[in-house]
């Protein structure tokens, strides 16, 4: 009878074994596949923002010079308001490599002027 007893406990040892590596296999599999996924949309992510190509002007804006744009075809709201018809983006606030292209978009959708790439940033 004892030597019944042993081969039991030998057999429950085993697939505790078994399945604690199954276990592993698993939750390694899942990191596995998490990495992967979070290197994907990483490598994705800095491509979209490395091909995004922002113009100088607004849509069907003229430019005139260094940063500054003319609006020839009278589009907009502020092309109702005096001097509203050249705009220079040569200054700071638009020029700044972090909040430049935000002050764009802001300027634009204050406007009512489409500016590709730009005014749907903010």
């Amino acid at each position: 009878m004892n030597n019944n007893t042993t081969n039991q406990t030998v057999k429950k040892s085993t697939y505790t074994s078994s399945t604690f590596l199954i276990i592993v296999c698993v939750l390694s599999l899942i990191f596995i596949i998490i990495y992967m996924y979070n290197s994907y949309k990483s490598t994705m992510l800095l491509a979209t923002t490395a091909t995004v190509a922002y113009s100088m002007c607004p849509n069907y804006w003229d430019s005139i010079g260094k940063g500054k744009c003319q609006n020839t075809k009278m589009l907009g709201t502020c092309s109702n308001t005096s001097g509203g018809n050249i705009m220079d983006f040569s200054s700071d606030i638009f020029t700044n490599p972090n909040t430049g292209n935000y002050a764009k978009c802001k300027w634009a959708n204050t406007c009512n002027v489409s500016w590709s790439n730009i005014d749907r940033i903010c």
